[in-house]
């Protein structure tokens, strides 16, 4: 079983290691760097990529091997999976070297075996430490290079950490001393997938959260826990890899609600997993979601410019108005920089606390909560967050926009605990939750509209005044609905 870290980096990696982290490391140390040509196999039809399989031959100086990576599974970046390696005297594939053991039943190794082409290659120069402390034994390596196909190629620049020997501690200690002097992020995706990706031809797309965490009535606090955090990393490294491959901003919405996800998580189960790694976590989530928050004015745009949005029929004609929000748009892109936000210390020691969590769970030594059921809490959990939402919301008083903006982090953090525990329950929580979260959506476009008013004072539109004056009948329709969906809502039966 391979057990490793994938981070991704830029080209002054090893530099930077080899300057400022390989004098202090102790143990023993041995360096070693050589050319890696894969070429990765499949049928036509990707019968193994299918599978999520891989298969390759590699070639180093005169060393030819075959590899069969079969279906393993990540944990907030630490990937487990099964690797079988068989020397070759010739670059030629043989499925049937293997253990007969390691297929499924219904897989005809010898017709794979008969079908089997090239695919797509890897070509990169990798640099090695082979690292000895004590009874911990890893491999740290830097590869630079490219995936290529006929149809174009992709770059590599990775940092991957295996352990050999000893605990997944090690990996994490030694990646969070990286992170301190490069800018490195952690990845789900290896070079195989990618390899495919650009096979196929395809970008991968932004989707959004499920609508709850999959949770068991017989899950733990540390089970409810575990789920959120792999959940919120697993969606925040896909969009972080859309983003960086398509530019689309609807990415970095996805992103900063990873962040805040996590953020809630942690929040919500502090206090019966209470240890002192958890609450670090806490306060550097706390700091990221800040770092986060100008992207809320990025959507106020986006929502403003679409063509398909609540503002279609009139913003996106104002070709005047258009042109002041895109270039807002671009100022705000380069002035943050998601690019290097993905990749800042921050970011890095967030996620790489919150998948060390996954591992080390530091809160058995401390507390017992971890062992009571999540759903001995729940109801408590749901029923304190929701009475806070509804005493915010009285119902003899008639709510004005700004309460609503005032209202929007009370409501998202309740949402979000519904949907880290609503699994335990399966009646009505959809009717429940519909008119609050139509509450959330009239919130996003009050924001939008209270940020096209600001953009009003800061560019010469001709027609300001009557936008203006839209902005007001629009803003009494939004109202209007959400107080319809208000009494709904607040009338409505918990499904706990």
């Amino acid at each position: 079983m391979e057990i490793e870290l994938k981070l991704v980096a830029d080209q002054d990696a090893l530099t930077s290691f080899e300057q400022t982290l390989l004098p202090k490391l102790k143990g023993e140390v041995k360096r070693s760097s050589f050319d890696v040509f894969n070429d990765y196999y499949d049928t036509p039809e990707q019968f193994l990529g299918k599978r999520k399989m891989g298969f390759r031959i590699r070639r180093v100086n005169d060393r030819i091997e075959q590899t069969l990576k079969t279906q393993g599974k990540v944990k907030g970046g630490l990937h487990e999976r099964p690797e079988y390696n068989i020397d070759l005297d010739k670059a030629h594939p043989d499925l049937e070297r293997f253990d007969s053991e390691i297929w499924d039943k219904d897989i005809n190794v010898q017709e794979v075996n008969r079908q089997l082409q090239v695919q797509f290659s890897t070509h990169f120069h990798r640099v090695t430490f082979d690292i000895v402390d004590g009874k911990n034994h890893l491999e740290l390596v830097f590869d630079s290079g490219e995936v290529k196909h006929p149809l174009g190629s992709l770059p590599i620049g990775e940092i991957e950490i295996e352990l050999k020997a000893g605990t997944p501690t090690a990996l994490f200690d030694l990646a969070d001393e990286i992170s301190k002097v490069t800018p490195v992020r952690l990845s789900n995706i290896t070079k195989a997938a990618r390899g495919y990706q650009l096979m196929n031809g395809s970008i991968l797309d932004s989707f959004e959260l499920p609508t709850f965490l999959d949770l068991d009535a017989e899950d733990s606090t540390e089970d409810g826990l575990c789920k959120a955090i792999d959940c919120a990393l697993s969606h925040w490294q896909h969009h972080e890899y859309v983003y960086l491959q398509s530019g689309h901003t609807g990415a970095l919405k996805e992103i900063a609600q990873s962040v805040r996800l996590l953020l809630q998580g942690v929040s919500l189960y502090l206090p019966v997993l209470q240890c002192q790694e958890l609450l670090n976590l806490h306060k550097q989530l706390l700091v990221l979601s800040e770092q986060w928050s100008w992207q809320d004015d990025l959507q106020c745009i986006r929502k403003l410019r679409s063509n398909k949005g609540p503002f279609s029929r009139r913003i996106p004609k104002n070709q005047a108005l258009m042109g002041y929000l895109n270039g807002r748009r671009e100022g705000l892109l380069t002035v943050r920089s998601p690019e290097q936000l993905l990749v800042s210390m921050e970011s890095s020691q967030v996620q790489l606390g919150a998948s060390r969590l996954l591992i080390e769970k530091p809160w058995r030594a401390q507390a017992t909560g971890h062992q009571i059921p999540v759903l001995k809490h729940a109801k408590g959990w749901l029923s304190q967050g929701w009475q806070t939402v509804m005493q915010s919301l009285p119902s003899k008083v008639e709510m004005h926009y700004t309460k609503y903006i005032a209202l929007e982090v009370l409501l998202r953090q309740t949402l979000f605990n519904g949907f880290l525990l609503a699994d335990l329950f399966t009646e009505s929580r959809d009717k429940f939750r519909a008119p609050w979260l139509d509450l959330v959506e009239g919130i996003d476009e009050i924001k939008a509209l209270m940020f096209l008013r600001s953009v009003l004072k800061e560019v010469d539109i001709e027609d300001a005044e009557d936008l203006d004056n839209w902005i007001n009948d629009k803003l009494t329709s939004v109202i209007t609905v959400m107080e319809k969906s208000r009494k709904v809502a607040m009338s409505a039966e918990i499904y706990w």
